[in-house]
């Protein structure tokens, strides 16, 4: 009788580490569904672009992303430019640091701004329910871009 509990209570362990395991290694495949695909083609599945408005969407990514990249980079090197002006003591009240503080400034206001605008450009070809899902999607980040954009 005195194996009996003792029974009980390794199966119960087994069963709930067998449980755990398969769970973590379903839901790692759940939270893994979409690696295959790559960022645009996950897009188009998400939000059911396809035809027509796939292509023009492409385009407009296609003609987006270059110019993207290159405020990027803008951007880095000013701040880049930036932290070194504020790490040194000799330059922190120095012209150039102010106009490296308004040109990182500009950069990002700019970029915001072509941003918001590539998101409502890609919403408006995309149909009505999809584009207010998208926009939904975006809210958050429009919210605070627009914040940004609009000082």
């Amino acid at each position: 009788m005195r194996s009996l509990p003792t029974t009980l209570i390794l199966s119960a362990i087994v069963g709930l580490l067998a449980f755990g395991g398969v769970f973590l290694w379903k839901k790692n495949q759940i939270d893994h569904r979409h690696e295959h695909l790559d960022a645009f083609e996950w897009f188009c599945e998400e939000f059911e672009v396809g035809g027509d408005q796939r292509g023009k969407i492409e385009a407009l990514h296609l003609a987006y992303f270059p110019e993207c990249e290159d405020h990027c980079v803008h951007y880095a090197d000013t701040k880049q430019t930036l932290s070194k002006i504020t790490n040194d003591p000799g330059l922190d009240q120095h012209p150039e640091h102010a106009k490296a503080a308004v040109e990182l400034a500009l950069l990002k206001k700019e970029a915001d701004k072509r941003f918001i605008d590539f998101i409502y450009s890609v919403a408006a070809e995309m149909d009505s329910d999809s584009s207010e899902r998208y926009l939904q999607r975006m809210k958050g980040w429009l919210e605070k871009t627009t914040s940004i954009a609009g000082e």
